[in-house]
């Protein structure tokens, strides 16, 4: 069997991060890529025509889908799965018209929470022609199986690198340091609401804040609090490593890499119970709090804070929780997969 992956790779990941990493753990595969064969204005002017309404399509989806269509005829005789890591983009004609490549099987990785599914995908013609679908959310299985109409449906968790993201040994706290990345469905009411309220409780607190630049103002400054944006991934996980908890309210989730890079470097987790959370932390000593509880958020950080038996017993268990992560087994789940659908 052969892996055919039409790539994709969000900006604002970095290198170490995001769902494009399961190729580095793949063997027999192939990657579908966007190449310029047509003129731009000429396939600006086919992704115009079509409609938003079932996903994301644009110029780059067009010249993706012409690669596939070649890939796919360089393969007629062997059984593959095409396996689009975006699910909510690039999905249009190759699946359309799919049953005149023999032995093939189409499948996607779905990435956002039903709600915004719901709001994004108002048409799903194209995506009922998948015959599989990973899910990276527990929360998004039954939403997909009913909706799209998928036959078969996975719930396959995102991975982490646990090589690259791992603790530092020689780590001192020398004061609490609470960890706060990233921007897409982050809850920076409660940030802003907690962090005075916390410096006011525990001594020398200081929050670190990795942030998109364009979020950065968002942020409401306080003396106890750094903000940082476009660091490189060295400096992301000396944070990490040098951090005593990972403190990341959240809005809505499926799968959250700051969380999956948290537990792999070992930091206890404080959260909210929203989405896919409990699915990754569910054999984890973690802190969940409820949405919009915000003193229960501050209450138990402050003492969470003040256990350092706690703190040892949660980041033993956040590690070897980020290991079972490891993109190695991750992708040894998509492979078995991915044959059930041939």
């Amino acid at each position: 069997m052969k892996q055919i992956f039409v790539h994709h790779q969000s900006k604002h990941h970095a290198q170490n991060s995001g769902y494009s990493r399961l190729l580095d753990y793949c063997t027999n595969y192939s990657t579908v890529e966007p190449q310029m064969v047509w003129p731009y204005a000429m396939a600006k002017h086919c992704a115009a025509l079509v409609s938003d309404a079932y996903g994301i399509y644009d110029t780059r989806s067009v010249y993706k889908e012409l690669a596939l269509f070649k890939t796919l005829s360089a393969h007629k005789d062997t059984d593959k799965v095409v396996h689009f890591l975006n699910g909510e983009r690039d999905i249009r004609f190759a699946v359309r018209f799919g049953q005149q490549f023999e032995r093939t099987a189409f499948s996607a990785t779905f990435h956002k929470p039903p709600a915004v599914l719901e709001q994004r995908i108002s048409k799903t013609a194209y995506l009922e022609r998948l015959q599989g679908a990973v899910c990276v959310g527990e929360n998004q299985v039954t939403y997909i199986k009913e909706r799209f109409k998928i036959p078969q449906v996975a719930y396959i968790p995102h991975g982490v690198d646990a090589q690259f993201f791992k603790p530092d040994p020689h780590k001192k706290h020398e004061r609490p340091v609470l960890l706060f990345v990233g921007q897409h469905m982050r809850d920076l009411e409660a940030l802003n609401y907690c962090v005075p309220k916390l410096a006011a409780q525990i001594k020398d607190l200081k929050v670190q804040v990795v942030i998109h630049k364009a979020y950065a103002k968002h942020i409401q400054a306080h003396p106890n609090l750094d903000v940082f944006s476009g660091i490189d991934d060295g400096a992301l996980l000396h944070l990490y490593q040098s951090a005593t908890a990972l403190f990341l309210p959240l809005l809505d989730s499926t799968a959250c890499n700051s969380i999956l890079e948290a537990l792999a470097c070992g930091l206890p987790i404080i959260t909210t119970r929203v989405g896919g959370n409990m699915g990754y932390l569910k054999s984890v000593e973690a802190i969940l709090t409820e949405a919009g509880c915000y003193e229960a958020l501050i209450t138990e950080t402050v003492n969470l804070l003040q256990s350092s038996t706690r703190l040892q017993r949660m980041a033993l268990s956040s590690r070897a929780q980020g290991e079972a992560l490891d993109w190695q087994y991750v992708a040894q789940d998509v492979y078995k997969f991915h044959k059930s659908l041939l």
